[in-house]
Parts: C-alpha cells; structure tokens; sequence
C-alpha cells in the first residue's frame, strides 16, 4: 500500500477568534503569483523549465467556520475549509479540514477530516510554513490531513497541552483500501487494510519559546498489521531581531512494512525513492532535520533555512535544500512575497521542488524553484 506518515491537529478548533465567535465567520486566503523551476541533480532526470502563474506562496482557500453557546460553559463548534484555484477560476475543488466538535472546562473534543499533527509542526517551525518553494515538508512523505479522524485537546496547564488523536482509517472511507494495500484482498473484507493512526503530541509555550514533542504509530490492519513509527520533535525562540527554530524527525518501520506489498514506498510518490530492491526483513529508516531564521526589519521580514533528508535504508540517498525569501506587509491582512529555493540530492535522491508541502496536488519540478507574488488574508 502506499502508506504516509501523518498525525492529527485541531487546526484552529481552539483558537480564540473561533470560539469568540456566537455565529458563522467567512474566513479564506487569495494568493496569486509567478513560479519558475528548473534544474536536475540525483534521480532528478532533465527536464525543460516550467512557469506557472498560480498561488505560489500560500493555499488559497475559503471556509466557514462558528460556534454555539450550550450552556454549562460549553459551546458546540464547528470548521468547513476548502480549497480554491484563482489561477484557473475552479474552486471550491477539493476540502481543507472539516470537523465539529465540542470546547469547554475539559477540553476540545472534534470531529472529521483533520489537519495532520506533524505535517502542522513542520509548517509551524519552518520559516516558508508547507506552501511554498522554500517548504521541508515536501521532502518527506505525508499527508496533510488524515479521514475518519477523532482528536482531544486539553486545557492549557503552566503552559503545557496535549493532543491525543485516532483513525479508523487516514486515507478514504473504511474498508476502500481491501485488495489495495496487500494483494488478494476479499469481497466485504471489512477492516482490511485499512491505515489505522495513533498519535500524541505535548505542547510547550511560554513567551518567546515554543516546544513541540510528537509520537505517532500507524498500521495495516489485517493483513500482516505492518507498522510505521514517527517522533517528531519541534522548537522555536524569538529573540526579538531574530526568531530561529527547528525540527528533528524520526521515521522507522517494522520489516513487515516493506515486504508483502503493505508499503509502496516507490519513486511514483514526490519524495521517495523506489524500494523494490529491499531484502526481506529490512527496517525502514529515514531521518530528516531543518534550522530556520526569520529577521524582522519593519514591515519587511527575512526568511532563511536549511535542512537534510538522512536515509538509512537506501545507499546514496541523502538530501539537503536550502531557501531563502522576503516577506512585505502592505497591511494588516495583505503581503508581497518572493522566495528561492534548491535542492541537491545524492545519486539515488530525487526530490524536486513542490510549493505544496505534501504528495496531493501539485507535482514536483526540477531541483531550483524561485516565486513571487501577493496574497491577501479576511
């Protein structure tokens, strides 16, 4: 199967202008600018240069999003978001996250389709966030939102909280992936492999310093119940004239992961390399870091990081890119933005350049990318 790491967040269900709010809000993003990439290296095979004019340094989207008042300190809540393509004038085409849930004295509880927990760190620490050319977490393999998901967020305490999060199934209805992951799948397999998620996060923030500790585990279910195993862990601290952060990242598998058909790890997905040629038994392990900086000067803010994909499985795999960018404010709600970004990968690497920090969407191309543009915020 093909099989990507994820956990869970509950993007913007506790957020404070969310559950301000005593009816719905239209929210949304308008980005539009020009893209340019280029360039080989690795397993990167040559190919011409593209350009596109299409949201280049942020996800366009719209969504609607309220609560309501139950009484007892408690409050019902929910959060539709969904996707739009100004460059091509279709829209809404595809979901952002998609919960309901309840917040009160206890907690948050939710809901849906949610937004993916280590995907939402890698955003959150790297200066670029997960859509743009200068983005990590397009060289590492995910999803940005995991289906049939079910998360609990507790209250803040001394400065700490915790995420705790499951599904029965991240990639589609359950029951779709019988036959799929594993080969010989049945009619009505019920739960047959089905990608079942695990996960928990503990948060840290006090003033200038965030810290952010995940653990996550998924399974095939049936089948052989291969699992992957990811720990990620997240920091930033602002300074004032500089903020820096950065995020460590652990990625393992059992043996059974690569065998039998139950992991797909092929170099069809953005990122990966083919791993047909493992020997029976072999653990999965990759290793990926990135430093970031951000420097405010005024209303314009420097952007620079750097970051490497260490792969223990595969010989000659390695990654490292760096980027560096400019972000200026018109106002409160409306910024320009111009980024550049490469990637230089090992013989057998061949990571390219992907403005969306994920496998869905938009494709990869080339190992240099540069964008600019503006995007506007309500």
């Amino acid at each position: 199967m093909t099989k990507k790491i994820i956990a869970l967040a509950i993007a913007a269900a506790a957020s404070a202008g969310a559950l301000a709010q005593s009816n719905v809000t239209i929210y949304g993003n308008v980005d539009m600018g020009w893209m340019h990439r280029s360039g080989d290296n690795g397993a990167v095979a040559p190919s011409k240069s593209q350009n596109a004019v299409q949201s280049a340094g942020s996800q366009s989207h719209i969504g609607f999003k309220g609560t309501e008042d139950l009484g007892n300190g408690i409050k019902a809540l929910f959060d539709l978001q969904y996707r739009i393509n100004p460059d091509i004038g279709t829209g809404p085409t595809q979901a952002g996250h998609q919960f309901i849930g309840v917040t009160g004295g206890f907690g948050t509880v939710v809901a849906g389709y949610l937004d993916g927990l280590r995907y939402g760190i890698y955003g959150k620490y790297n200066p670029f966030g997960n859509y743009s050319v200068g983005n990590f977490a397009s060289m590492t393999t995910q999803y940005d939102r995991a289906s049939n998901a079910v998360a609990y967020v507790s209250p803040a305490f001394n400065g700490f909280t915790l995420i705790l999060a499951t599904a029965t199934n991240t990639q589609g209805d359950e029951g779709s992936l019988n036959g799929v992951h594993t080969v010989g799948g049945v009619a009505n397999g019920g739960n047959n492999g089905d990608d079942r998620l695990f996960s928990a996060n503990l948060i840290y923030a006090n003033g200038p310093l965030s810290v952010d500790l995940d653990y996550e585990t998924t399974k095939a279910v049936g089948y052989s119940n291969s699992r992957l195993y990811v720990l990620t862990g997240g920091a930033s601290y602002d300074f004032g004239p500089i903020k820096v952060s950065g995020v460590y990242d652990v990625i393992k598998g059992d043996p059974n992961s690569l065998i039998g058909g139950n992991i797909d790890l092929d170099a069809a997905t953005p990122g990966n390399q083919n791993l047909g040629g493992l020997a029976a038994g072999q653990e999965y392990d990759r290793r990926n870091w990135f430093i970031g900086a951000e420097m405010p000067f005024g209303k314009l803010k420097a952007l620079a990081s750097y970051g490497q994909v260490k792969d223990r499985t595969l010989n000659d795999a390695n990654a490292r890119k760096w980027a560096i960018g400019a972000r200026y404010s018109l106002s409160k709600r409306t910024e320009l933005y111009a980024d550049y970004a490469q990637i230089r990968n090992d013989d057998n690497a061949g990571f390219t350049i992907n403005p969306m920090g994920n496998s869905l969407g938009l494709s990869g191309v080339g190992v240099k990318g540069f964008a600019m543009g503006m995007k506007h915020s309500f």
